[in-house]
Protein backbone atom coordinates (compact mmCIF):
# COMPACT_ATOMS: atom_id res chain seq x y z
CA UNK A 1 0.00 0.00 0.00
CA UNK A 2 2.19 2.64 -1.37
CA UNK A 3 1.67 5.87 0.62
CA UNK A 4 1.32 9.38 -0.89
CA UNK A 5 4.49 10.70 1.26
CA UNK A 6 6.91 8.91 3.46
CA UNK A 7 6.86 9.92 6.97
CA UNK A 8 9.43 9.38 9.49
CA UNK A 9 8.05 6.34 12.10
CA UNK A 10 9.31 5.11 14.82
CA UNK A 11 7.53 1.75 16.14
CA UNK A 12 8.77 1.04 19.80
CA UNK A 13 8.75 -2.74 20.32
CA UNK A 14 10.31 -5.84 18.60
CA UNK A 15 7.19 -8.37 19.54
CA UNK A 16 5.71 -10.52 17.16
CA UNK A 17 2.70 -7.05 16.79
CA UNK A 18 5.42 -4.56 16.71
CA UNK A 19 7.68 -6.25 14.18
CA UNK A 20 4.41 -6.44 12.15
CA UNK A 21 4.28 -2.78 12.67
CA UNK A 22 7.36 -1.75 11.86
CA UNK A 23 7.60 -4.21 8.27
CA UNK A 24 4.46 -3.14 7.07
CA UNK A 25 5.01 0.97 7.73
CA UNK A 26 8.51 0.29 5.70
CA UNK A 27 6.64 -1.51 3.07
CA UNK A 28 4.26 1.23 2.03
CA UNK A 29 7.39 3.25 1.45
CA UNK A 30 7.99 5.23 5.28
CA UNK A 31 11.26 5.87 6.40
CA UNK A 32 11.03 2.80 10.22
CA UNK A 33 13.37 2.99 13.28
CA UNK A 34 12.51 0.19 15.28
CA UNK A 35 13.75 0.24 19.09
CA UNK A 36 13.55 -3.00 21.50
CA UNK A 37 14.83 -3.44 24.82
CA UNK A 38 16.72 -6.20 23.57
CA UNK A 39 18.53 -4.83 20.23
CA UNK A 40 19.23 -8.02 18.72
CA UNK A 41 14.81 -8.06 18.45
CA UNK A 42 15.49 -4.77 17.03
CA UNK A 43 17.74 -5.67 14.64
CA UNK A 44 15.80 -8.83 13.47
CA UNK A 45 12.82 -6.86 11.98
CA UNK A 46 14.02 -6.67 8.97
CA UNK A 47 12.17 -5.67 5.85
CA UNK A 48 13.93 -2.55 5.59
CA UNK A 49 13.95 -1.11 9.19
CA UNK A 50 16.65 0.94 10.99
CA UNK A 51 17.52 -0.32 14.23
CA UNK A 52 18.15 1.85 16.82
CA UNK A 53 19.96 0.61 20.52
CA UNK A 54 19.14 4.34 22.13
CA UNK A 55 15.77 4.96 22.73
CA UNK A 56 15.76 8.53 22.65
CA UNK A 57 17.59 8.45 19.05
CA UNK A 58 15.21 6.39 17.71
CA UNK A 59 12.18 8.64 18.15
CA UNK A 60 13.61 11.98 18.02
CA UNK A 61 13.13 14.09 14.75
CA UNK A 62 9.97 11.67 14.20
CA UNK A 63 6.85 12.87 13.53
CA UNK A 64 5.13 9.36 14.24
CA UNK A 65 5.94 7.17 16.99
CA UNK A 66 4.08 3.90 17.30
CA UNK A 67 4.11 1.99 21.01
CA UNK A 68 3.46 -1.77 20.92
CA UNK A 69 4.58 -3.19 24.60
CA UNK A 70 3.27 -5.58 26.33
CA UNK A 71 1.46 -2.73 29.02
CA UNK A 72 0.82 0.34 29.74
CA UNK A 73 3.02 0.22 32.94
CA UNK A 74 6.33 -0.62 30.29
CA UNK A 75 5.39 2.48 28.21
CA UNK A 76 5.58 4.66 31.23
CA UNK A 77 9.02 3.82 32.50
CA UNK A 78 10.05 4.16 29.09
CA UNK A 79 8.80 7.54 28.99
CA UNK A 80 9.96 8.69 32.41
CA UNK A 81 13.17 9.39 31.17
CA UNK A 82 13.79 12.97 30.51
CA UNK A 83 15.50 12.04 27.47
CA UNK A 84 12.76 10.40 25.77
CA UNK A 85 10.30 12.67 26.94
CA UNK A 86 12.30 15.33 25.41
CA UNK A 87 13.04 13.32 22.16
CA UNK A 88 9.28 13.10 21.85
CA UNK A 89 8.01 16.59 22.20
CA UNK A 90 6.46 18.04 19.03
CA UNK A 91 5.91 14.25 17.97
CA UNK A 92 2.71 11.83 17.28
CA UNK A 93 2.39 9.07 19.64
CA UNK A 94 0.23 6.68 18.76
CA UNK A 95 -0.31 4.25 21.63
CA UNK A 96 -1.45 0.59 20.35
CA UNK A 97 -0.35 -1.31 23.79
CA UNK A 98 -3.59 -3.32 24.42
CA UNK A 99 -5.02 -2.04 28.01
CA UNK A 100 -8.00 0.01 29.28
CA UNK A 101 -9.93 3.30 28.77
CA UNK A 102 -8.34 4.17 32.25
CA UNK A 103 -4.88 3.12 30.85
CA UNK A 104 -5.84 5.23 27.84
CA UNK A 105 -6.61 8.46 30.16
CA UNK A 106 -3.40 8.51 31.36
CA UNK A 107 -1.37 8.19 28.73
CA UNK A 108 -3.34 10.97 27.37
CA UNK A 109 -2.57 13.16 30.87
CA UNK A 110 0.80 12.36 29.97
CA UNK A 111 1.21 13.34 26.23
CA UNK A 112 -0.38 16.71 27.17
CA UNK A 113 2.17 17.19 29.39
CA UNK A 114 4.87 17.02 27.35
CA UNK A 115 3.98 18.62 24.22
CA UNK A 116 3.21 15.36 22.77
CA UNK A 117 0.18 14.94 20.08
CA UNK A 118 -1.69 11.41 21.59
CA UNK A 119 -4.04 8.93 19.72
CA UNK A 120 -4.61 5.63 21.70
CA UNK A 121 -5.25 2.99 19.80
CA UNK A 122 -6.90 -0.53 19.50
CA UNK A 123 -5.95 -3.25 16.43
CA UNK A 124 -8.08 -6.03 15.71
CA UNK A 125 -5.66 -8.28 14.56
CA UNK A 126 -3.28 -11.11 14.80
CA UNK A 127 0.26 -10.01 13.68
CA UNK A 128 0.04 -11.83 10.49
CA UNK A 129 -3.44 -10.05 10.03
CA UNK A 130 -1.53 -6.60 9.93
CA UNK A 131 -1.83 -4.82 6.38
CA UNK A 132 -4.58 -7.18 5.25
CA UNK A 133 -8.41 -6.96 4.94
CA UNK A 134 -8.90 -8.93 8.00
CA UNK A 135 -7.25 -6.41 10.22
CA UNK A 136 -8.78 -3.47 12.00
CA UNK A 137 -7.42 -0.48 14.20
CA UNK A 138 -10.00 2.05 16.00
CA UNK A 139 -8.34 5.04 17.69
CA UNK A 140 -9.47 7.43 19.92
CA UNK A 141 -8.49 11.16 20.42
CA UNK A 142 -7.94 14.47 18.79
CA UNK A 143 -9.93 14.09 14.94
CA UNK A 144 -7.62 17.01 13.41
CA UNK A 145 -4.09 14.20 14.73
CA UNK A 146 -6.00 11.72 13.33
CA UNK A 147 -6.84 12.79 10.06
CA UNK A 148 -3.05 14.97 9.73
CA UNK A 149 -1.80 10.83 10.15
CA UNK A 150 -4.91 8.96 8.45
CA UNK A 151 -3.20 8.15 5.34
CA UNK A 152 0.11 6.78 7.00
CA UNK A 153 -1.56 4.60 9.33
CA UNK A 154 -3.77 2.71 6.71
CA UNK A 155 -0.39 1.13 5.84
CA UNK A 156 -1.00 -1.01 9.05
CA UNK A 157 -4.53 -1.34 8.54
CA UNK A 158 -6.93 0.02 5.43
CA UNK A 159 -9.86 -0.62 7.98
CA UNK A 160 -8.71 2.57 10.45
CA UNK A 161 -11.78 3.30 12.46
CA UNK A 162 -11.60 6.95 14.34
CA UNK A 163 -14.17 6.19 16.80
CA UNK A 164 -14.37 8.95 19.28
CA UNK A 165 -12.56 12.43 20.81
CA UNK A 166 -13.03 10.09 24.56
CA UNK A 167 -9.42 9.43 24.68
CA UNK A 168 -10.71 5.81 26.10
CA UNK A 169 -13.55 4.94 23.27
CA UNK A 170 -11.00 2.95 21.26
CA UNK A 171 -9.97 0.58 24.15
CA UNK A 172 -14.19 0.63 24.93
CA UNK A 173 -14.88 -0.73 21.97
CA UNK A 174 -12.05 -3.38 21.88
CA UNK A 175 -12.84 -4.49 25.44
CA UNK A 176 -16.24 -5.03 24.02
CA UNK A 177 -16.03 -6.52 21.01
CA UNK A 178 -13.24 -8.80 22.75
CA UNK A 179 -16.27 -9.90 25.53
CA UNK A 180 -18.61 -10.69 23.27
CA UNK A 181 -16.15 -13.04 21.26
CA UNK A 182 -14.46 -14.66 23.91
CA UNK A 183 -17.52 -15.02 25.51
CA UNK A 184 -19.05 -16.35 22.97
CA UNK A 185 -16.73 -18.63 22.22
CA UNK A 186 -16.80 -20.35 25.64
CA UNK A 187 -20.56 -20.67 25.06
CA UNK A 188 -19.52 -22.32 21.52
CA UNK A 189 -16.89 -25.02 22.78
CA UNK A 190 -19.23 -25.90 26.05
CA UNK A 191 -22.24 -26.50 24.07
CA UNK A 192 -20.05 -28.74 21.77
CA UNK A 193 -18.92 -30.67 24.81
CA UNK A 194 -22.39 -30.91 26.12
CA UNK A 195 -23.32 -33.13 22.36
CA UNK A 196 -20.19 -35.37 23.20
CA UNK A 197 -20.97 -36.19 26.68
CA UNK A 198 -24.71 -37.30 25.05
CA UNK A 199 -23.55 -39.12 22.47
CA UNK A 200 -23.63 -36.77 19.44
CA UNK A 201 -21.13 -36.04 17.43
CA UNK A 202 -20.15 -32.37 17.81
CA UNK A 203 -19.77 -31.52 14.27
CA UNK A 204 -23.82 -32.28 13.72
CA UNK A 205 -23.87 -28.73 15.93
CA UNK A 206 -21.12 -26.64 14.74
CA UNK A 207 -23.17 -27.57 11.74
CA UNK A 208 -25.80 -25.55 12.95
CA UNK A 209 -23.48 -22.54 12.73
CA UNK A 210 -25.88 -20.61 10.88
CA UNK A 211 -28.42 -21.03 13.31
CA UNK A 212 -26.82 -19.62 16.72
CA UNK A 213 -25.10 -16.93 14.86
CA UNK A 214 -28.34 -15.76 13.21
CA UNK A 215 -30.11 -15.68 16.53
CA UNK A 216 -27.03 -13.54 17.62
CA UNK A 217 -27.71 -11.37 14.91
CA UNK A 218 -31.05 -10.71 15.20
CA UNK A 219 -31.18 -10.75 19.19
CA UNK A 220 -28.03 -7.58 18.88
CA UNK A 221 -30.40 -5.83 16.41
CA UNK A 222 -33.19 -5.83 18.70
CA UNK A 223 -31.13 -5.06 21.83
CA UNK A 224 -29.62 -2.18 19.94
CA UNK A 225 -33.18 -0.06 19.52
CA UNK A 226 -34.08 -1.26 23.24
CA UNK A 227 -31.44 0.25 25.00
CA UNK A 228 -31.30 3.45 22.72
CA UNK A 229 -35.43 3.72 23.60
CA UNK A 230 -34.77 2.02 26.98
CA UNK A 231 -37.71 0.32 26.58
CA UNK A 232 -37.63 -4.06 26.10
CA UNK A 233 -41.16 -4.87 26.31
CA UNK A 234 -42.56 -7.38 23.31
CA UNK A 235 -44.32 -10.16 22.20
CA UNK A 236 -41.50 -12.36 21.22
CA UNK A 237 -40.00 -14.43 23.86
CA UNK A 238 -40.16 -13.09 27.46
CA UNK A 239 -37.21 -13.59 29.82
CA UNK A 240 -39.22 -15.93 31.97
CA UNK A 241 -39.28 -18.50 28.95
CA UNK A 242 -35.56 -17.96 28.43
CA UNK A 243 -34.55 -18.55 32.24
CA UNK A 244 -36.63 -22.00 31.60
CA UNK A 245 -34.39 -22.68 28.54
CA UNK A 246 -31.61 -21.89 30.50
CA UNK A 247 -32.46 -24.43 33.43
CA UNK A 248 -32.25 -27.25 30.65
CA UNK A 249 -28.71 -26.25 29.48
CA UNK A 250 -27.56 -26.20 33.37
CA UNK A 251 -29.61 -29.83 34.29
CA UNK A 252 -28.29 -30.99 31.01
CA UNK A 253 -24.49 -30.29 32.18
CA UNK A 254 -24.95 -31.73 35.84
CA UNK A 255 -26.49 -35.12 34.15
CA UNK A 256 -23.79 -35.39 31.92
CA UNK A 257 -21.29 -34.46 34.49
CA UNK A 258 -19.51 -32.14 32.49
CA UNK A 259 -18.86 -28.43 33.82
CA UNK A 260 -21.78 -26.95 34.70
CA UNK A 261 -20.02 -23.67 35.63
CA UNK A 262 -20.69 -21.46 32.44
CA UNK A 263 -24.22 -22.13 32.00
CA UNK A 264 -24.46 -21.48 36.13
CA UNK A 265 -23.48 -18.20 35.67
CA UNK A 266 -25.49 -17.56 32.83
CA UNK A 267 -28.48 -18.75 35.17
CA UNK A 268 -27.96 -16.34 37.76
CA UNK A 269 -27.61 -13.03 35.84
CA UNK A 270 -30.54 -13.84 33.61
CA UNK A 271 -32.94 -14.78 37.18
CA UNK A 272 -31.18 -11.50 38.80
CA UNK A 273 -33.38 -9.97 35.96
CA UNK A 274 -36.24 -12.04 36.73
CA UNK A 275 -35.55 -11.04 40.42
CA UNK A 276 -36.00 -7.09 39.06
CA UNK A 277 -39.41 -7.40 38.25
CA UNK A 278 -38.38 -8.18 34.14
CA UNK A 279 -39.42 -11.86 33.40
CA UNK A 280 -42.39 -10.45 31.07
CA UNK A 281 -39.77 -8.15 29.48
CA UNK A 282 -38.11 -9.34 26.10
CA UNK A 283 -33.89 -11.04 26.63
CA UNK A 284 -32.38 -7.67 26.12
CA UNK A 285 -34.34 -6.16 28.94
CA UNK A 286 -31.34 -8.08 30.80
CA UNK A 287 -29.14 -4.96 30.28
CA UNK A 288 -30.74 -2.84 32.73
CA UNK A 289 -29.44 -5.64 35.41
CA UNK A 290 -25.76 -5.23 33.95
CA UNK A 291 -25.50 -1.15 34.30
CA UNK A 292 -24.55 -1.24 38.15
CA UNK A 293 -23.04 -4.09 40.47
Amino acid sequence: MPSSRPTKIAVIGSGLMGSALARAFAAAGHEVAVWNRTSSKARAVGGGTLAFENLSEAVAGRELVVVSLSNYAASAELFASQAVASALAGTTLVQLTSGSPADARGGLEWARAHGVDYLDAAILAYPAFVATDYATVFYAGSKAVFDRHHETLRAIASNSVYVDEKIGSAATLDCAILEAYYGGTLAVLHAAAMCKAEGLDPKAFFAQKNSFLGLISVTADAAQGMIENNDFSGDQCSLNTHVAAIEHIVRLSTDARISSRFPRELLENYRRALGAGLGDKELPAVFRTLERD
